[in-house]
């Protein structure tokens, strides 16, 4: 999770220019709770996948039901990515939105005519909005004052922006690595209310002169499959000495005796995702020409290549691929992070350097999930995830393997989102404090790490239901260390005391929203999955969709483990009934939810050890 250290802001900043950065920043954070992260659509990315699906389905009718649960996901009301609740369509294009919300998508089964109509409209809306939306995000952000002082106000008008700009920016071919580190060099410049706008429009669509820099051991072939492409691309490139280039390098810049420099000049949007295309194709074009190779160098790969713009002011700095999954050295295991994270409060023993213990009712969907995290292969490794999920199903309800993986996975996990609103104000709070020498605990609720044990985590909610006054109301205090921190508080304190008229089917909503949003993400990645398959077709923009995959398969394993360890005797394992358990548990609390849905959330105060029971997916 990042934070800014509050004196590193240039004096220039306003709350708001802080705020736009801190959420922008959040939005492309892998290390941030998944609820947090951007979302892998919107209106803009929902109406580009629509005509996609729908050609599909004029040559393959199976995937009418894609496209039937894709239109379904269009226009939900409940979901903030939604065409139907994006910001930009609702503000200039409402006719687009009546569009989608005029089709009967069940109707599409029957009629290929109304099929024709639906790709053809919408192949115009596409060409419509291609420039127009990046256009229209503009104007909305010059509408902003980020010199006023109405923080509340603007900060959700912020909000709403961000959530078209980021989904629209990874569709276009950007990077969330490039989308950070472009936002991340703004905290210390002047000017620092015109950062926003100046961040937008780094982000044009207008491709750049970049140079690139392969430092690679000598005498690797692999270099070959590499140089392969660069050549059929007609992308110059030539081997140089550190002597030569020693203009563009920072001091601390080391070559040994047996590596060699590749220099390549080419021009494209982003450099992290070029960075990332030459691994995939250098990647495909060496196994493709033997097999049983060792791609150990293709393991390393993102540590020894570097980027620079191609100006002579400029110096080669280190590409930062970190937040890909791309780069397999740096991909994490939720698995094995949430066993970490938990064990101190839910009291069992793990130590990874161990491993985890065998267990012979999940050890096959363990067995797939770890050769996900280590393959090379992007695609292989989110079909190994699908495959480790489909091996985890502990019984099944439905009549088809995608309705299962969604009900199982839906019922299990839409519960934590109550839980994961709320932990994730915890965990900025508390890295806040630390980052900032403990700057917020004259407030009270101050600890040196997250209890998630349901009382600790009850502690918090019980706290964000306090109804302040202005002597001992924290926002100013708040706001001084983090203003996404301040706006988050502000938000939960209104909802759990009630501001409003919020109540309880708040909770019960966010529920809901939860499991349909679980359902449309596994609808649209099993499609994918099954393009690889059967196809080797594999989407450009595939981050978004490994990590919540990876994330929903390292859960439930991790919840299988936990039971497991807590087990005393560790011989009554048995994965239907625990999960029969958590069903259980998970439909009681919907039904108490419901019961109570007309209280203000801080007079339910009984119900939260209920609620915060199963920490381990709150995180």
């Amino acid at each position: 999770m990042w934070i800014a250290k509050k004196d590193e802001w240039n004096t220039s900043h306003t709350d708001l220019s802080k705020y736009f950065i801190e959420r922008i920043k959040q939005r492309v954070d892998y290390e941030e709770i998944i609820s947090n992260r951007h979302r892998t659509t919107n209106g803009y990315t929902l109406i580009h996948e629509i005509t996609e699906v729908a050609t599909l389905t004029q040559k393959r009718i199976k995937s009418v039901h894609r496209l039937i649960s894709l239109l379904n996901e269009s226009i939900n009301e409940t979901l903030s990515s939604s065409i139907v609740n994006d910001f930009i369509l609702q503000t200039y294009h409402s006719d687009i939105i009546d569009y989608y919300k005029s089709i009967t998508p069940n109707k599409l089964k029957d009629n290929g005519g109304e099929l024709s109509v639906l790709i053809n409209k919408t192949k115009i809306f596409e060409l419509r909005i291609r420039h127009e939306y990046y256009s229209n995000i503009l104007l909305e952000l010059n509408k902003v004052d980020f010199d006023s002082n109405e923080f509340n106000r603007n900060a959700t008008i912020i909000d709403s922006i961000i959530d078209c700009l980021v989904p629209y920016l990874i569709h276009r071919g950007y990077s969330a690595t490039s989308i950070s580190d472009i936002a991340f060099r703004c905290i210390k410049n002047s000017n620092g209310n015109k950062s926003p706008k100046r961040i937008v429009k780094k982000f044009s669509s207008k491709p750049t002169d970049y140079c690139f820099l392969l430092k690679i051991k000598s005498g690797q072939d692999e270099i070959e499959s590499v140089l392969s492409y660069l050549k059929l691309r007609k992308v110059f490139y030539e081997v140089v000495t550190k002597e030569q280039i020693s203009d563009f390098l920072f001091d601390d810049f080391v070559v040994s005796e047996d590596e060699t420099l590749y220099f390549i000049k080419h021009t494209t949007l982003d450099p992290h995702n070029y960075l990332r295309n030459i691994y995939e194709i250098g990647l495909k074009n060496y196994v493709a020409k033997k097999d049983r190779l060792s791609l150990q160098f293709f393991t390393n790969f993102f540590d020894s290549v570097h980027w620079k713009f191609d100006t002579q002011s400029s110096k080669f700095q280190k590409s930062n691929i970190t937040i890909d999954p791309i780069n397999v050295v740096k991909r994490k295991s939720t698995l094995t992070s949430t066993l970490e994270t938990i064990k101190r409060s839910y009291e069992f023993d793990f130590n990874i350097t161990d491993g985890i213990p065998i267990i012979e009712e999940i050890r096959d969907s363990l067995y797939y999930y770890n050769l996900a995290i280590g393959s090379k292969s992007i695609e292989n490794s989110l079909s190994l995830l699908w495959t480790s999920l489909e091996t985890l199903l502990p019984y099944r309800m439905k009549n088809n393997d995608i309705e299962n993986v969604q009900y199982f996975v839906s019922k299990c996990l839409a519960i934590g989102a109550i839980g994961r609103e709320v932990t994730s104000f915890i965990s900025r709070y508390v890295n806040t404090d630390w980052i900032n020498d403990s700057s917020l605990s004259d407030i009270g609720m101050y600890t040196s790490y997250i209890n998630y044990k349901a009382d600790g985590i009850s502690k918090w909610v019980d706290w964000l239901g306090t109804s302040f006054t202005d002597e001992n109301d924290p926002f100013d205090k708040l706001k001084e260390n983090s203003n996404l921190l301040c706006k988050a508080f502000c938000f939960l304190n209104d909802a759990y005391t009630g501001k409003n008229d919020v109540k309880v089917n708040y909770w019960l909503d966010k529920v809901k929203s939860s499991e349909q949003s679980i359902k449309y993400q596994l609808d649209r990645i099993y499609l994918h999955r099954n393009q690889i398959v059967h196809s080797g077709k594999f989407i450009n923009e595939y981050s978004n969709l490994w990590h919540h995959l990876e994330w929903y398969v390292g859960k439930l394993l991790s919840f299988c483990i936990i039971s497991f360890l807590k087990d005393e005797h560790k011989t009554e394992f048995n994965k239907e009934m625990i999960f029969m358990q958590l069903e259980a548990d998970t439909d009681a609390l919907i039904n108490l939810l419901e019961v109570h849905k007309d209280k203000r959330i801080n007079e339910i105060g009984f119900l939260y050890p209920q609620i915060t029971k199963n920490s381990w997916q709150f995180f």
